[in-house]
């Protein structure tokens, strides 16, 4: 169960780190650092109630035991419609990594790559503990990599660093240029907040944890 949240939440930020890049250029470290702060406020609450209602099932059975059924499936069908647009946006930045790699259409492929998990998923095929764990530590791994060779590159190539930084951030949303920082900071904190897939679903395992995990 922890080494599934582990996955669920390092992956994120694999691909988020690109997508706040993507949106607020040289201010995606705030944004992604700006979330980092909100689930580090969050995470006493959610253990508070996670040891109050020791059950799987996140926000419905937190919900369910507080407040009406009515309000428990809307949560309910909210959390459905998170991880359906997480696996959407999963699978496509693993296509658009891929494609760098091997020249294919990355919509088609990321329909094909959704559709075998799915199989996977209909088929009944159990998690696997060591298979997780394994996915976890080549996770951590890469992580661990990206870090200290971002950190060599600075070193040793300080002035892309210089030019990056002297860049003018910019979106570009249906035409329209936008180049505040504070609206940019916004977009980019938004965005950055995709990569909280796995911090709600441990929620998900409780009954598989042990006590204080």
């Amino acid at each position: 169960a922890t080494a599934i949240c582990g996955n669920d939440i390092t992956s994120s930020c694999l691909y988020v780190s690109a997508l706040a890049i993507g949106v607020c250029g040289k201010l995606a470290p705030i944004a992604l650092l700006m979330v980092a702060g909100v689930l580090y406020l969050f995470r006493k609450v959610y253990a508070e109630v996670g040891e109050a209602l020791p059950l799987n099932g996140g926000a419905y059975n937190c919900l369910l035991n507080t407040t009406s059924k009515f309000r428990a499936s809307i949560a309910a069908c909210m959390t459905i419609l998170s991880y359906m647009a997480t696996a959407v946006i999963s699978a496509g930045e693993a296509m658009h990594y891929a494609h760098n790699l091997v020249d294919f259409n990355t919509f088609t492929m990321t329909i094909v790559l959704l559709s075998v998990f799915a199989a996977i998923a209909l088929y009944g095929i159990g998690e696997s503990a060591i298979v997780a764990m394994i996915i976890f530590a080549f996770h951590m791994l890469t992580l661990t990599l990206l870090a200290i060779l971002g950190i060599y590159h600075i070193i040793t190539n300080p002035e892309v660093l210089a030019n990056n930084w002297a860049l003018e951030p910019e979106l570009v949303v249906r035409g329209t240029r936008f180049t505040n920082l504070g609206l940019l900071l916004i977009y980019g904190f938004c965005t950055s907040l995709l990569g909280t897939s796995g911090f709600e679903s441990s929620a998900n395992f409780i009954e598989e944890q042990d006590e204080g995990v």
